[in-house]
């Protein structure tokens, strides 16, 4: 007797099982705590140095209006391609500066999406070289199984919270994930910008 379809309720709550019990909802809020951690500490650090020893707001703005625009715009880019030494949100913080912060913040999202797109083509060019594949397939093994565990929904989580974006696009690119499933599922990047802004723009006002 053929067996009855399964209804999207059940695919979801078998996905939902699944990913419980693999670590992914574990990995994602543990990358979540950590952000809020780190956030946390930097916050009342920068609080009491501008208090009792430094003008934070005269440094940040001396670093706004004499640095190029296109010099911190091309050290983002880079970052963001190759593996995000910089964090992404100390360029949303300094977006929100600009004259118009929403357009400057459009332009972060969409080339952080194309430097995801960087990392992949990274991560297909390591596997042509077996010594270069060899030794990131070591450094990265933690991120190369959770890539095959969780595939797609891997890349969006990465797009959306402080799990290592460009990190996980090498790793995708290793495992020559599906172009387009890559470029469908990164699409998740351009929205974290705005989300986050939404909190970080109000944070440095306080």
């Amino acid at each position: 007797m053929p067996q009855k379809p399964k209804s999207i309720f059940q695919r979801w709550w078998l996905q939902f099982k699944y990913f419980r019990r693999s670590g992914f909802y574990a990995e994602v809020g543990k990358s979540l705590l950590k952000f809020v951690l780190i956030f946390g500490i930097a916050f009342v650090l920068l609080y009491f140095a501008g208090k009792y020893f430094l003008d934070i707001d005269k440094i940040f703005g001396y670093f706004v209006h004499h640095v190029p625009y296109w010099m911190v715009i091309s050290a983002f880019f880079v970052s963001e391609s190759l593996l995000s030494p910089i964090p992404a949100d100390l360029f949303i913080i300094w977006s929100e500066e600009m004259a118009n912060p929403w357009l400057m913040l459009t332009l972060l999202a969409i080339l952080s999406y194309v430097a995801g797109i960087v990392s992949y083509s990274i991560g297909r060019a390591v596997r042509e070289n077996r010594r270069v594949n060899n030794y990131f397939s070591l450094k990265f093994e933690k991120h190369i199984k959770n890539s095959k565990k969780w595939g797609g929904w891997l890349i969006a989580a990465a797009a959306l919270t402080p799990l290592p974006f460009s990190m996980t696009m090498v790793t995708i690119g290793m495992l020559h994930y599906p172009a387009r499933r890559m470029l469908l599922w990164s699409l998740f990047r351009i929205p974290r910008f705005f989300l986050y802004a939404l909190v970080l723009y109000k944070a440095v006002n306080i």
